[in-house]
């Protein structure tokens, strides 16, 4: 099984990815709109430049002049002036002035042009405007000749040698026409004002309009490209959002079939799903893990605990049955030396019993109370606790901490335990008990002289019940408990013996 990312961050993901199609979309049409946009400017711009040159031809023809023979124009590409987020200015102001129509050059090329203007307006729907050098029209396809533009920022720029170009909203005058109609139902007019030069000085410009494309527009033109691609974003919706659940559910159904299988008595199934799993998931599954081994080896535990402790206490009980039957039975026919004798194996069976019972409780205690852990002067500790053997203990603290945060009363009884052991197969000799600091943890060992542990007896030493002086009330719990405190602690005890003696190491 490996951790995978969290419940948290893929629904967010999947939810980021269904939110993000619409605003992709949004930010899709408004960039389309502003690219149709860019689209009608360089028409407007080819076409200006067209009408530009063919009524400077005739500018020059009605001058008595002619193009033959002069040096081509130097070429100056005009590039597309409005950008994708363009700025939408308000409809342009009708013309301030309007003057007649006069007899100059201008005026009769604009004459000559116009007719050619008008045509190509019934193709291409672009309106245009011829103006002199002052801005005003002497060709159009609307029959503005006359009208002056100089009141326009465009027009300005334009006739000062610039190329300009703006996004208007467009007048309405008429109903939106059909999607499929040749006629543009677009709300933005873009305008573009090309300036005329002849000899290096501006003798006019095209002033052009026309309706950009609306974005709704090219969706109906595309649209069985859209719908692929709207169906391709619900596919990949749906496939991911199927891909989520089952990286969720996927797991939470092996884990609740696993759980199943050990409610119903199964042999113990892994809970740990296979392949990747989101991290939580990862993380109940690990703690179901430990919690049924926990489980299965309490029970395990408990039915080794009732088997031993049914044992351990079967033959005292044996032992004071059988004593209180013979005394019942014939109590009177004995003698005082035989009841008394009797009486004492009753109460030395009854002691063995209490002691079994109360390491018992210790036990358990240790095993599965909190550890009601608290700071305790550890040198102090020590030196009373090791102060009751009478000199049998020789104590060293050098290296020993100033305090330790432990229960105390398992700290007691699992050195109690260490050193009793010690003090009975020390051969009467001192025991050495040696603290020292390993900077978490601390280390306590516990050294006898006597003979060491035979080789047999070395791996089961830390089994509960196993006891070489059970004639001499021994329960076979003490190195247990010891055991059980370390565990608790995080720590851990072991032993080195031999012919010179046996040492235990408790780190807590």
């Amino acid at each position: 099984m490996r951790k995978g990312p969290s419940i948290r961050y893929l629904l967010l993901t999947a939810n980021a990815f269904i939110l993000l199609v619409p605003v992709f979309a949004v930010v899709f049409l408004r960039l389309w709109d502003g690219h149709l946009v860019r689209l009608t400017e360089q028409q407007l711009i080819a076409e200006s430049v067209l009408i530009g040159e063919a009524w400077r031809e005739r500018w020059l023809e009605e001058r008595g002049e002619s193009s033959v023979g002069r040096e081509p124009p130097v070429l100056t590409p005009i590039e597309a002036l409005l950008p994708l987020q363009y700025a939408l200015l308000p409809p342009a102001a009708l013309p301030e002035r309007t003057v007649q129509p006069g007899d100059g050059p201008e005026w009769r090329a604009g004459s000559r042009v116009e007719p050619l203007m008008v045509r190509s307006k019934s193709t291409n729907l672009s309106g245009a405007r011829v103006l002199n050098a002052d801005g005003c029209v002497v060709a159009s396809t609307n029959g503005q000749r006359g009208a002056c533009y100089t009141h326009l920022p465009e027009v300005r720029e334009a006739l000062s040698g610039q190329y300009a170009a703006v996004a208007r909203q467009r007048v309405r005058d008429q109903p939106p026409p059909p999607l499929n109609s040749f006629s543009r139902r677009g709300t933005v007019r873009v305008f573009t004002a090309t300036p005329i030069v002849h000899d290096g000085s501006v003798i006019g410009a095209v002033y052009m309009s026309r309706t950009s494309s609306s974005p709704l527009e090219a969706v109906w033109e595309l649209r069985y490209t859209v719908l692929a691609a709207l169906a391709l974003c619900i596919g990949m919706t749906v496939i991911i959002s199927l891909l989520f659940s089952r990286r969720i559910a996927r797991p939470v159904r092996a884990i609740t079939s696993a759980a199943e299988a050990i409610a119903r008595g199964e042999p113990a199934a892994s809970l740990a799903p296979s392949g990747t799993v989101p991290g939580e998931v990862a993380t109940l599954a690990g703690a179901l893990q430990r919690m049924t081994r926990q489980l299965t080896d309490r029970a395990e535990y408990i039915e080794q605990f009732a088997s031993t402790v049914s044992h351990e206490l079967k033959t005292p009980l044996t032992g004071i049955r059988g004593a209180m039957e013979l005394l019942r039975e014939d109590w009177q026919g004995m003698s005082d030396a035989q009841r008394q004798r009797f009486l004492e194996n009753v109460d030395a069976d009854a002691a063995r019993m209490e002691r079994l019972v109360t390491r018992l409780l210790q036990l358990a205690r240790i095993q599965r109370s909190p550890d009601a852990a608290e700071r305790i002067e550890l040198r102090v500790f020590l030196s009373q606790l090791m102060h009751r053997y009478d000199g049998r203990v020789r104590l060293e603290l050098a290296d020993a901490p100033q305090s330790i945060t432990i229960n105390p009363d398992h700290l007691e009884t699992a050195l109690r335990n260490l050193v009793d052991n010690a003090v009975r197969h020390g051969n009467g000799q001192p025991v050495d008990v040696i603290v020292r600091d390993l900077g978490k943890r601390v280390s306590i060992t516990v050294s006898d002289h006597g003979s060491g542990i035979s080789e047999g007896n070395r791996q089961r030493v830390f089994e509960r019940f196993f006891t070489t002086e059970r004639d001499h009330g021994g329960t076979g719990l003490g190195l247990a408990i010891v055991k059980a405190v370390a565990e608790v602690r995080g720590g851990s005890v072991s032993f080195e013996t031999g012919h010179l003696g046996t040492t235990f190491t408790l780190v807590l």
